[in-house]
């Protein structure tokens, strides 16, 4: 299978889901009261959202130098590039190739840096702490909000809390794989019995560039350090939905901002279009029609928040590129076929 193949199926897999979800989304919705809803909403209301946006790309960036502290001392400059270009390649790129892309960036600007150890940071950093905080928010507000259980069933509320403990479980394995690398090597190749052995070394080699990027979770400090900033990330973001609330004049509780932000950060880990066309407003509008607001608006308020996020990270991705002189063709190259080896 050629390398370009690979990019035209990964390309129609995603296009087809957003499609799809499009269609789903718009095929009951009366345009004109869309229409009206995108025309009264007061969008001087975005500006904090944008604010919010923008410095949380910041916050990532510095969250990133204590993953990679042990490995390498970054200059902030390019993790912030990194950063930026990482998720604008999210939202041009298809089925999530930003995250290789990011660590491909940063690789390409600091030589010291490898491959595997950025992509393992980024991938403890998306999959285990933000998963982690956005789960644990999502439990808090679950524990504390009397309007959210009148929506949600008894089984819904204990499949979040199952989920939550994987998480856990999730982050302590990484931690065992961060102390432990040659054991688990070992124990992995042991497991694999059937494999044969210039395999098992494979295995065991990948294990350990892995483990390198995953020092930083040997040092209490600096995990208890990310963890904060992560949670910090993330209610900065359930408070900016609130802004947007207020734009199109929703009488909705604060932890409606959390429950869309939890939904929505969970629904664009499925494979879509480039910018997470369809599942990012499937999400908008579930979490929304939760709370009582018609179709008509809550699509309005998605396509409208989409839009702002997707610009403002845009925007800066492609500063950042042009600044750095990147070339996002390559990396996405190189993304293709890291994703598809």
């Amino acid at each position: 299978m050629t390398r370009q193949f690979r990019k035209k199926v990964y390309f129609l897999i995603g296009l087809t889901i957003s499609i799809v979800l499009v269609w789903f989304l718009f095929r009951n919705i009366d345009m004109r009261q869309l229409w009206v809803a995108l025309q009264q909403a007061n969008y001087w209301w975005f500006i904090p959202t944008i604010i919010i946006i923008t410095f949380t790309m910041y916050q990532r960036a510095y969250r990133w130098s204590f993953m990679l502290a042990p490995i390498k001392d970054v200059k902030f400059s390019n993790l912030l590039a990194a950063t930026c270009v990482g998720f604008m390649a999210n939202n041009v790129l298809p089925l999530r190739m930003g995250e290789f892309v990011r660590a491909y960036s940063l690789a390409s600007q600091d030589k010291g840096l490898t491959k595997s150890a950025s992509l393992a940071t980024i991938f403890v950093e998306r999959m285990v702490f933000d998963l982690v905080a956005l789960l644990v928010i999502f439990g808090g507000v679950l524990t504390f909000s009397t309007s959210l259980k009148d929506h949600i069933d008894e089984k819904t509320i204990f499949g979040i809390y199952i989920s939550i403990a994987i998480a856990f479980v999730g982050l302590i394995l990484m931690i065992l794989l961060a102390v432990r690398p040659i054991r688990v090597g070992e124990l992995l190749a042991r497991y694999l019995f059937l494999l044969p052995d210039y395999t098992k070394e494979f295995i065991k080699e990948i294990v350990l560039r892995f483990s390198r990027g995953l020092e930083f979770l040997r040092d209490l400090k600096a995990v208890l350090s990310i963890t904060v900033q992560t949670l910090f990330i993330w209610i900065l973001m359930g408070v900016s939905n609130y802004f947007v609330f207020a734009a199109f004049d929703f009488d909705l509780p604060l932890d409606a901002a959390f429950v869309l932000l939890v939904v929505v950060s969970i629904s664009i880990l499925l494979p879509s279009s480039p910018g997470f066309v369809g599942v990012y407003h499937v999400g908008v509008v579930w979490s929304l029609n939760i709370y009582g607001v018609d179709r008509e608006r809550a699509l309005s308020c998605a396509i409208v928040l989409h839009v702002v996020q997707y610009l403002v990270i845009t925007i800066m991705g492609f500063y950042f590129l042009k600044k750095e002189h990147l070339s996002l063709r390559k990396l996405e190259e190189e993304a293709v076929e890291n994703t598809s080896s």
